[in-house]
């Protein structure tokens, strides 16, 4: 009986044995799966929602962007090292020389041009003109003194006869006459300055034409070289340079020109007082004459 108890005891013991071992072998995998689900490899959440945090940090990129500005920088060194297919070789703005001969437009140096020409043609007419009226001046002259020659004559005749009503009268015309005779000789003396002027007129005009078609050409050769971007091609750098040198020689020309025109300006200064002196002169003659010779 002992025995049997015994064997049952031992079969219970084995039968819990087994029973509770299951269990905490099914306990204690359940913390690991717990501690499984926290761990951060399974929660790829945080990784993606701290990644695009940085970000606003990129935001400082734009001081990157004066790198850049170097490449739009006005100082012609740097034009000329490494020009764009944009900007232009030669910049005039930017020139380290003095530029003695302004950059103009085309359309003005035409203009000054055209107006030079036309100047010039108003000058040949106006001596045209003068030269027949100092002609006209001059034969009027003659026959004013032919006329107070005639009066002298008369004169002597009435001083023979005694006749000083007669002579008083002849005395007076030929006083009048003789005051004709210096408006027409200070006339002819206008036409004669007027046809100085006229010729300096058109000396000043000729040397403004001849400035101003070297100034047109200058003008011409300067647009051309500014059109050339780059003379990495060894033809656009022939050509640069073959620009460049023609253009040297225009600006002398041109400041030649231009010396020579100032020189023409002051004789036509010179030429203006002294048709103004004439002109005076004239009036008062004028004057007199409408005043009676007196």
């Amino acid at each position: 009986m002992l025995r049997r108890s015994f064997v049952l005891t031992a079969v219970v013991s084995l039968v819990l044995c087994a029973v509770t071992l299951p269990a905490a072998a099914q306990s204690d995998p359940a913390p690991a799966v717990v501690d499984s689900l926290s761990a951060p490899v399974d929660l790829p959440a945080p990784p993606v929602s701290v990644t695009p945090a940085p970000e606003p940090e990129p935001m400082a990129a734009p001081e990157a962007a004066p790198v850049a500005a170097p490449a739009a920088t006005p100082w012609p060194e740097s034009a000329v090292a490494a020009p764009t297919a944009m900007a232009p070789l030669f910049n005039a703005t930017a020139d380290t020389l003095t530029v003695l001969v302004d950059y103009r437009a085309e359309a003005e140096i035409q203009r000054d041009l055209q107006n030079a020409v036309a100047e010039k043609a108003q000058a040949e007419r106006r001596t045209e003109r003068a030269r027949m009226l100092a002609k006209l001046a001059e034969s009027r002259i003659e026959i004013k003194v032919s006329e107070i020659k005639a009066l002298e004559a008369e004169i002597s005749f009435a001083k023979s006869q005694k006749n000083e009503g007669k002579r008083a009268e002849l005395e007076a015309r030929k006083k009048y006459a003789g005051s004709e005779k210096q408006l027409l000789e200070r006339r002819r003396d206008l036409r004669q300055r007027e046809i100085e002027t006229a010729r300096a007129v058109r000396a000043y005009h000729e040397a403004t034409e001849k400035a101003c078609r070297l100034e047109m050409d200058l003008a011409v050769n300067r647009r051309e070289r500014a059109s050339i971007t780059s003379t990495v091609d060894p033809g656009a750098a022939r050509e640069f340079n073959r620009l460049q040198a023609e253009i040297t020689k225009l600006e002398g020309r041109v400041l030649e020109a231009q010396v020579e025109q100032a020189g023409k300006r002051k004789d036509l200064a010179d030429q203006e007082v002294q048709l103004g002196k004439v002109r005076k002169a004239v009036f008062e003659s004028q004057l007199k004459v409408t005043q009676g010779g007196r």
